[in-house]
């Protein structure tokens, strides 16, 4: 059985969806009827299959999920849709015509449910139900924002942008396909700020956040480093790619007026690039940060409002950065120090246990962490 039952009249598309995976119609039609009275879209399989089909393409907010289902029964395709990245944050709601015994209830809560009913479902019960868990749902998507984005400018916040770097690197030894970092860097903006006022330099950034989201995809992530540092990590591109994103990145943000009406003012920025395809072996996520922000320290010698990529540099004669620096990396740093929070695996392994250190969190510049 195809998707049926989408109630594409609402008003307003952005309600909930609720997938009803069951092959008994007189319940599907009843549920239908009740969750829809109850403000949300509503959508409906008869078999395992479909409905892992429908919630892979739709991502519904919740699942109505038969303990008992043709082809496959209600726990496995459970397992199927939690075992699956696209699908395993998606709540479900198990529903039973059988009695709601002690056993029943264990297994749909260890299989990955967030609540089971039993048949004849009252509507007051069913509705006060899909709230809670998409209440609390919401909730977890709320904390899961302040775990990964920068709260400024909505990109990714310093620990993940490290972590897709380290992710890019590890897919290119892989695949041996080219993965490119891009970092930019608003030109001035202190001067900006200590002239125009922070609400202008604050602008600045967040119009240089949109720019960059605009270009983002499965393959192409952007984050805040820290301050007005802003990186691209690209997966599965080439140098030439990388270049262009800069030039169009760069030439944008120049062209753009800021106080139009009253007194225009034009800002640029630098970016510094660096590729990696695979080799060597010993190249890590450090080593790619590193290399952009040594180009990215070349641009901002070079006179600014430019793009410098680190394989144009003479690597017998790169930039040297100060110690004290922004742009200044450690080679030697330990990869954990930069994405690592909790207590050091050496210490959970030790075989003599000491009493737990506090949790250790590096971090070694302003971000949105």
């Amino acid at each position: 059985m195809g998707l049926r039952n989408a109630d594409s009249s609402r008003e307003h598309d952005d309600a909930p969806l609720v997938l009803i995976v069951d092959d008994d119609m007189d319940f599907v039609r009843y549920a239908t009827v009740v969750v829809q009275a109850g403000g949300y879209r509503t959508t409906s399989a008869a078999d395992g299959q479909t409905g892992l089909a429908i919630a892979e393409k739709y991502r519904p907010n919740i699942i109505l999920l038969d303990v008992n289902i043709p082809d496959m029964d209600g726990f496995r395709v459970c397992e199927e849709i939690k075992a699956r990245l696209s699908t395993s944050d998606i709540p479900i709601i198990f529903v039973t015509g059988e009695d709601r015994s002690d056993e029943l209830t264990a297994r749909c809560f260890a299989t990955g449910g967030q609540d089971v009913i039993a048949k004849p479902v009252n509507k007051v019960d069913l509705l006060a139900r899909l709230r809670v868990v998409l209440r609390e749902q919401a909730l977890r998507e709320a904390y899961r924002k302040l775990a990964l984005e920068d709260p400024f400018t909505t990109l990714a916040n310093r620990r993940q942008l490290f972590m897709q770097i380290t992710e890019a690197v590890n897919s290119s030894r892989r695949s041996n396909r080219e993965s490119i970092l891009l970092i930019a860097d608003i030109d001035q903006l202190m001067s900006a700020n200590e002239k125009h006022g922070y609400d202008l330099g604050d602008e600045l950034l967040l119009t240089f956040a949109r720019l960059m989201k605009r270009l983002t995809g499965p393959d192409c992530r952007a984050g805040r480093l820290g301050g007005d540092e802003l990186a691209m990590v690209l997966k599965n591109s080439s140098r030439q790619t990388g270049v262009a994103i800069a030039a169009r990145l760069r030439q944008t943000f120049a062209s753009i007026a800021f106080d139009a009406a009253t007194s225009p003012k034009h800002f640029t920025a630098c970016f510094g690039i660096a590729s990696f395809s695979g080799e060597p072996a010993d190249f890590d996520g450090d080593e790619f940060l590193r290399q952009a922000d040594i180009a990215l320290y070349a641009a901002k010698q070079l006179g600014r409002n430019r793009t410098v990529a680190y394989w144009d540099l003479d690597p017998n004669n790169l930039p040297e950065i100060a110690p004290g620096k922004r742009h200044a990396r450690a080679r030697g740093r330990r990869r954990t120090q930069r994405a690592y929070v909790g207590i050091p695996p050496e210490e959970i392994l030790a075989s003599n246990p000491q009493p737990a250190p506090s949790p250790h969190i590096a971090s070694n510049g302003p971000s949105g962490e």
